[in-house]
């Protein structure tokens, strides 16, 4: 069920409506369990199986971890492959068999080749971290283990960050999930805020850049301002997406008394590649920080390990994406990035403090990030080096490159702008916050040219959400 739909739209006025006349989590929860499973199952039944799968085991294994001190790394052993295995089988196996398939006949065997070829199910990378994160967490002390089945299966199923984040922790949604919730009228403010906001972003942003990217990228040979121009419209169109979609999860739960995690922090203003990774995919770039970095070592067993550490890290992020070669260079290109940074860092221990190096560094890291895109974007590598060519040799300005210039630049400026009113309503002081979502009428206009905006510009052929495939 996408949540640029009507039908998502009908759901949630019926979830709403159902949910508060509930009054107390003792039936909420329940409640919103089975509109949960029913969201997720919309699309495809089957697939309940593998999410019922998943929320089963991280629940035993938390119970018998907190339980048994003795056998409490062996069911965490056992328990977190067999929760990856759902990914690897649906994510990594045909990947895995493709690649084994084309490489043994350079060493002269042939090979028979079988895959299954089963369809990837929406948000399984989302789940299954989800629920890997709860059993380190009840396993290192960090988090109780959850006993209440239905409240637990809340937290793995909760369908406005089901399919796409943000990557909840037990620390964070849990308590909220136990708590008894009541009507505010902040939450509604900063819920419709965010819900408005997400459209935008999705249906305005995204939807209407998506064609001149399809278009753009349909050729093999572009001059550099097409490349250029189509990376551009490809940065926002991601950023749009996805942050878009992560504004209407955190808006939707607010509106039933639920504060997700924040997800992105304005990530185009970084000024370098651990300041991007603090502000783009947050909660996956902490996922990431704590359960693999971390336990590889982080920054304790010497230089050399530290730089390792930090390029395996960035490298499984990229397979985290996709079964795809050009996910792994994505994320190879990030983590040479952080491994330079690093160094730098270590060459240039004092930092320059003025506003205009702090603007040199955010034009040329954004730079950089702009065409990491393209390995994200383009799967053949033929095409990301004849690209890459033409963005050093080929600068000839034609009638198309300001065409598709002048088609972009308006939706990348409107992205700017609902950044900055963002950081304006939501990210002062937490007190003068509150205040402006409570006095409602005092944002209805800005809620009525959001609205307004979505209805004069929203794209009517939109589809899914780019990381629904993740």
């Amino acid at each position: 069920m996408l949540f640029n739909s009507f039908i998502f739209v009908g759901f949630l006025a019926v979830v709403l409506a159902g949910y508060w006349a509930l009054r107390t989590p003792r039936y909420q929860n329940p409640f919103l369990l089975v509109a949960s499973l029913f969201f997720y199952g919309f699309g495809g039944p089957w697939f309940l199986i593998l999410i019922i799968y998943c929320a089963v085991v991280a629940y035993a294994v938390g119970l018998l971890v907190e339980r048994s001190q003795r056998h409490g790394r062996t069911a965490l052993i056992v328990g977190v492959p067999a929760v990856l295995s759902v990914l690897f089988v649906f994510k990594y196996f045909n990947f895995f068999i493709d690649t084994v398939a084309s490489n043994l006949p350079l060493i002269g065997l042939e090979f028979s080749e079988v895959t299954l070829r089963l369809a990837l199910p929406i948000g399984i990378s989302f789940f299954t971290f989800q629920a890997v994160g709860y059993m380190i967490d009840v396993y290192r002390g960090d988090a109780p283990a959850e006993r209440n089945p239905v409240d637990f299966f809340l937290f793995v199923t909760f369908f406005p960050q089901l399919v796409a984040g943000p990557i909840e922790r037990a620390t964070h949604l849990l308590p909220q999930i136990r708590r008894r919730r009541s009507f505010d009228e902040s939450d509604l403010g900063v819920g419709v805020y965010l819900i408005l906001q997400g459209y935008v972003k999705k249906a305005v942003i995204a939807d209407n850049l998506k064609p001149v990217v399809d278009s753009l990228f349909g050729f093999d040979n572009l001059t550099a301002p097409l490349v250029a121009v189509g990376l551009l419209a490809f940065a926002f169109q991601i950023y749009g997406d996805f942050s878009g979609y992560t504004d209407i999860a955190r808006g939707v739960a607010r509106l039933m008394g639920f504060n997700l995690l924040l997800n992105f922090r304005r990530p185009y203003i970084a000024a370098n590649p651990s300041e991007f990774w603090a502000r783009w995919h947050i909660t996956l770039s902490n996922w990431f920080r704590d359960y693999v970095y971390i336990p590889l070592g982080g920054n304790r067993r010497g230089p050399g390990r530290v730089l390792a550490n930090l390029m395996a890290t960035m490298v499984l992020s990229g397979l985290w994406h996709g079964a795809s070669t050009n996910f792994i260079l994505w994320g190879a290109f990030h983590g040479a990035l952080l491994i330079g940074h690093r160094l730098w860092r270590v060459a240039r221990p004092e930092p320059a403090r003025s506003r205009l190096a702090r603007g040199a560094s955010i034009a040329v890291f954004f730079t950089l990030t702009v065409y990491g895109w393209m390995l994200f974007r383009i799967t053949s590598w033929d095409t990301i080096v004849s690209y890459t060519q033409a963005l050093f040799t080929d600068w000839s300005l034609g009638h198309l490159g300001v065409v598709s210039l002048f088609a972009v630049l308006p939706y990348v400026l409107l992205a700017v702008v609902v950044d900055v009113l963002e950081s304006r309503a939501l990210e002062s002081r937490p007190a003068v916050a509150r205040q402006r979502m409570r006095v409602a009428w005092g944002l209805a206009p800005y809620f009525a040219a959001l609205f307004a905006i979505i209805v004069v510009l929203g794209s009517e052929t939109g589809g899914e959400f780019i990381y629904f495939k993740f």
